[in-house]
């Protein structure tokens, strides 16, 4: 096995063998020209992708990554595809990584495909999701597809630890065993406001609280109520309550997306629940 393989992958927590096939593929020279790693949001999909890009080429300015802000435009596409096609100068090889692959339009997904279905000879392409069926099958049908699970509670806390985060049990308990959720959820007011939300519920007061606390959204982004949204959806997945939340909470998420702002849509779903008797 290649040492630059062993050092690239040595400070990553779990998917072993994922990455031991990642491996072997590169000790062979047999890695293929285009793969889609594909797997739930903030298990570490990305950081293997930029791991396996700097051991492919050696050389960060022969890797380059887009939609990591925002969906892949078409012109980020294309402009991304004339790089790839411009033979490198550090290296043997070039890494193109398109995060949220998902997120494209049909057009951009389209310009993608005529580089996919010929890429040059020393390229590789990256696709990084979390929901592969949003793809084009088209698409999906040229790469080799890589399935990445959610890690352990332990693993989870390795990677905090690791990283210096503090953190309580409540972050464990709302991130769905992903570590970049339960990065996110420690570095935000959502455990807290989850807590005063279930509070209200087991005290059967939160019809006449909405307004009060609905309002602690009036200053947070739209990244942080999704997150709340996310999180008060998988704490309540196992309750019986659930049916009366869903869905509120899909729709609200749906909102949140078309710029609605965040304390008008919490204070639409905390009103629907309330009414079905939530």
């Amino acid at each position: 096995m290649r040492e630059d393989s062993k050092m690239g992958f040595n400070t990553i927590v779990g998917h072993t063998s994922q990455l031991h096939t990642i491996e072997e593929l590169i000790e062979k020279d047999t890695f293929p020209s285009s793969v889609l790693f594909s797997g739930p949001k903030g298990i570490g999909k990305k950081l293997i992708a930029v791991e396996t890009a700097k051991i492919l080429t050696g050389n960060p300015f022969e890797v380059k990554i887009v939609g990591e802000e925002k969906p892949p435009t078409i012109d980020e596409i294309r402009d991304s595809s004339s790089w790839l096609f411009k033979k490198p100068q550090y290296s043997s090889k070039k890494v193109l990584i398109i995060d949220n692959a998902e997120t494209m339009r049909t057009e951009a997904a389209n310009a993608l495909l005529k580089t996919l279905e010929e890429p040059p000879s020393y390229a590789t392409i990256i696709l990084i999701t979390s929901n592969e069926n949003h793809l084009l099958p088209t698409i999906r049908s040229r790469c080799k597809i890589f399935h990445f699970g959610k890690l352990t509670e332990q693993q989870v806390k390795t990677v905090l630890e690791s990283l210096g985060v503090q953190y309580d049990e409540r972050v464990i308990k709302l991130c769905g065993n992903s570590p970049g959720r339960a990065i996110a959820l420690a570095n935000s007011k959502v455990p807290e406001l989850i807590a005063e939300l279930i509070k209200l519920l087991k005290e059967r007061k939160l019809s006449e609280n909405i307004t009060s606390f609905s309002s602690n959204f009036s200053s947070m982004s739209r990244e942080e109520t999704e997150l709340f949204i996310d999180s008060l959806e998988l704490l309540l997945s196992e309750k019986k309550i659930f049916l009366k939340w869903f869905e509120p909470l899909e729709k609200g998420r749906t909102f949140l997306k078309f710029y609605g702002r965040p304390r008008n849509i919490i204070e639409w779903i905390l009103i629907n629940v309330a009414e079905n008797g939530g």
